[in-house]
């Protein structure tokens, strides 16, 4: 399998986990409130917003492990962006969600995007270059 596929493979199962994250989170404490750069007030957190930033998730860490295939230590240095990446992902959800639960949700939500696309494309590369 090429690196593309494998990227596919694991932003679709991304997508799936955010979905039932988010269909989780809203059963569980209500809907997603967040409050979007230049909003004055909150608003439900959008199911395509879901989707889009999960496929953006995909593609940014296809990218990396682009750039990462052609070092002496591949595996290694995509994993160490990728972990440094996701730790930086979760500032966000405490400055624009208005309730902790919210911003935990989404959290959980990025650790469980992160699982399938981070673990496909780190399987995909090699430990030491050829």
């Amino acid at each position: 399998m090429n690196l593309i596929r494998t990227a596919a493979v694991g932003t679709v199962a991304a997508i799936v986990a955010a979905l039932i994250v988010y269909f989780i989170a809203d059963a569980a404490s209500g809907p997603l409130l967040v409050t979007p750069a230049g909003a004055d007030e909150a608003q439900e957190l959008p199911l395509g917003a879901v989707i889009a930033s999960t496929i953006f998730g995909g593609i940014v860490g296809t990218l990396v492990a682009l750039v990462a295939r052609r070092l002496s230590r591949p595996r290694t240095l995509f994993l160490s962006v990728c972990i440094v990446g996701l730790l930086l992902s979760f500032i966000t959800p405490f400055t624009g969600s208005e309730e902790t639960s919210t911003a935990i949700w989404l959290v959980i939500m990025h650790i469980a995007v992160a699982i399938p696309i981070v673990g496909s494309l780190a399987r995909f590369l090699p430990e030491q270059k050829a």
